[in-house]
C-alpha cells in the first residue's frame, strides 16, 4: 500500500488544536491557569529517575545483571498533568495509518498487516529515539503542527519535556514522538508513493515493504539525519525474496503467524516457572513479561495462545502466586 497521505491533507483532516489562550487551555485540561503555570516552572525537578531493569526473557539460559537503562518517571503533580494532556489533546488526534505503535486502537498485527506477503520488507531502528527529540521539536509540534499560540506552545513544551529532551515514561511522550516523526518524514512518504513502497512505524521502528524497498533508502537516511536522528546500522534489516520475513517478531508472511520457535520459547520459559528455575527476586517482573509475551501471541494466534495460557495459569497455581 503506497503512502499517499500528505501533512496539509492530515491536518485538514483532523485536527488542529487550536489553542490560542490560557483560557481555552484551562477549559480543555480542566486545570487552573495558576497550577499549570506554577507546575510548568518547576517542571524538570518533577522526575524520579530509576534504572529500567534488563528484559528477562522467558527462554534466556542465564539471568545476569546488566546495565539498566534509566526511566524519567515523572512526579505528581506533573504526573497528573501530563495524563491531562495526553487523554483530553493528544489521544483524540487522528494520526495517519502508517503511525501504529502507541496509538489507541492500533495493535501490533495491524502494523504487521501492512506489509504481509510483500517480497522485499527492509525493518530499521532509530536510535535513542526519545533522548533525540529537544524541546525546539516539541515546540513546533504544538505550534506550528497542531496550531496552539506561541505561549502556548511554550507552557505545553516545559509540561512535557525534561532538560530539553522528551522524557521516557510521560504517558506523553510516545504521541508526541510520532508527530515529531511525523512533521519530518514527509519526504520519506514521498519517495514511498513514486517507488510503491508501503512504510509504517512502530514508535521507532520503522518497516518499507515492496520489490523497490531498496530504493528509497538513501532518502530514509538522509531525512532522519537532516532532522537529527540517526538510525542504529547493525539493527538495519533487509529481507529479500526466499528469506523469512520477522516484523515485530511475527512472521509477516500473507497470513501473519508466530514463528515456531517463539512459541518453543514461551513453553521454556512456562517450564522454568514450574520447575523453579527463576530466581525469587525475579519472579515476579519474570510473570509479567511472561503473561504480555503470551497475551501478544494471543493477539495473531489465538489457538497457539490458548495452550500457553493454560499451562502458564497452572505454572502459577504451582508456585502458589497470582498474576
Amino acid at each position: 500500500m503506497p503512502q499517499n497521505r500528505k501533512l496539509e491533507e492530515v491536518q485538514e483532516k483532523k485536527e488542529r488544536l487550536d489553542i490560542s489562550s490560557f483560557r481555552k487551555l484551562e477549559f480543555a485540561l480542566g486545570i487552573a491557569r495558576p497550577k499549570l503555570r506554577a507546575v510548568a516552572q518547576i517542571a524538570d525537578s518533577c522526575y524520579l529517575p530509576f534504572p529500567k531493569p534488563e528484559r528477562i526473557r522467558p527462554f534466556q539460559k542465564k539471568f545476569k545483571n546488566k546495565k539498566d537503562r534509566l526511566i524519567d518517571n515523572p512526579l505528581e503533580p506533573l504526573r497528573g498533568i501530563q495524563r491531562q494532556i495526553q487523554r483530553t489533546l493528544l489521544s483524540s488526534l487522528n494520526l495517519p495509518f502508517y503511525l501504529c505503535g502507541g496509538i489507541k486502537g492500533r495493535t501490533l498485527l495491524d502494523n504487521v498487516m501492512l506489509h504481509a506477503g510483500a517480497p522485499t520488507i527492509i525493518t530499521l531502528d532509530i536510535k535513542d529515539f526519545f533522548p533525540s527529540i529537544d524541546n525546539r521539536k516539541i515546540y513546533c509540534i504544538w505550534t506550528r503542527l497542531l496550531g496552539c499560540s506561541p505561549r502556548i506552545g511554550v507552557i505545553l513544551t516545559r509540561l512535557t519535556t525534561r532538560n530539553h529532551y522528551l522524557p521516557q515514561g510521560s504517558s506523553t511522550s510516545t504521541m508526541l514522538a510520532n508527530l515529531a516523526l511525523f512533521s519530518i518524514d514527509h519526504p520519506i512518504r514521498e519517495a514511498c508513493q513514486k517507488a510503491g513502497v508501503c512504510y509504517s512505524t512502530w514508535v521507532d521502528d520503522l518497516a518499507f515493504s515492496g520489490p523497490n524497498a531498496r530504493d528509497i533508502l538513501p532518502v530514509v537516511i538522509g531525512t532522519l539525519k537532516n532532522a537529527g536522528l540517526t538510525l542504529s546500522r547493525k539493527k538495519i534489516n533487509v529481507m529479500g525474496p526466499g528469506t523469512r520475513k520477522l516484523l515485530n517478531g511475527v512472521l509477516a508472511e500473507r497470513f501473519p503467524s508466530v514463528v515456531p520457535e517463539r512459541v518453543s520459547q514461551l513453553r521454556s520459559g512456562i517450564h522454568k516457572v514450574r520447575t523453579n528455575q527463576v530466581p525469587p527476586n525475579s519472579l515476579n517482573r519474570y510473570l509479567i513479561q511472561l503473561g504480555s509475551s503470551i497475551a501478544q501471541v494471543a493477539s495473531i494466534s489465538p489457538d497457539k495462545a490458548a495452550r500457553l495460557q493454560a499451562d502458564f495459569e497452572l505454572a502459577k497455581r504451582m508456585i502458589g502466586r497470582t498474576n
